[in-house]
């Protein structure tokens, strides 16, 4: 009797969401034609700043670490690690600047009332992870020789400075909000009584390790004139 109960379970669903079983059949789940912005060229190993550059235009999520305010209490800080979109501006300008799109029902939004200073970390082996035309790093993909996110030659990132969010309507928010719904299409159709919040990193520090050797710590300075902008 189980298997005919299951074996209709599955009719019904085949019935119900037809083009989603194609879709899994055909391993296709989630698969976009096309990815908002074209990818530009890794920097060259010598270009740290550069390098540091790139990955916060080119990847599209990341790590966003706060102050836990529901871990630890003031006496015992624990951190807070929470997986966040982000963009650092539209595809064809770059900011250097992390935008997020979040909300206070969130707990790194509501972490950041209290401890407002939070890191965003980014992986080089994220590049390829929500837009599958781009092809992935050897050094960072599991079964080729020495890959893995954590080899050295698999870039990694940690930006880390204070939470703020931005004023709405503002210049600077209106270019966020444009960039984020251009790189993060589905945003724009997220519930409206989330009272959404445009926030950034005012980044106070750079954290990169694209080589063996150890990190590289760059200034803000070093980090935004890499493409000519001044902080």
């Amino acid at each position: 009797m189980k298997p005919f109960i299951t074996l209709l379970c599955l009719l019904l669903l085949a019935t119900v969401f037809p083009s989603s079983a194609k879709k899994v059949k055909e391993g296709s789940v989630g698969v976009r034609e096309e990815c908002p912005c074209e990818l530009a060229p890794r920097p060259d190993i010598a270009e740290k700043a550069l390098t540091a550059r790139w990955m916060v235009h080119s990847l599209d999520w990341g790590i966003l670490a706060t102050i836990s305010t529901r871990l630890g209490g003031d006496t015992s800080p624990i951190p807070f690690g929470n997986v966040y979109s982000f963009v650092d501006g539209t595809c064809e300008k770059s900011t250097g600047t992390p935008y997020f799109y979040g909300t206070y029902m969130d707990q790194s939004y509501t972490d950041s009332l209290t401890h407002e200073t939070v890191s965003l970390t980014l992986s080089e082996a994220s590049l390829s992870s929500v837009c599958t035309e781009r092809d992935a790093f050897t050094s960072c993909t599991l079964g080729t020789k020495y890959g893995d996110p954590e080899n050295p030659v698999c870039a990694r990132l940690t930006l880390t400075g204070n939470f703020v969010a931005l004023t709405e309507g503002t210049e600077e928010y209106n270019f966020a909000k444009e960039a984020i719904f251009e790189r993060h299409p589905t945003m724009e159709d997220w519930p409206d009584n989330h009272e959404w919040v445009i926030a950034k990193i005012d980044i106070e520090d750079v954290w990169l390790i694209d080589f063996f050797g150890g990190a590289s710590i760059l200034t803000p300075g070093e980090y935004f004139a890499a493409m000519g902008d001044e902080r």
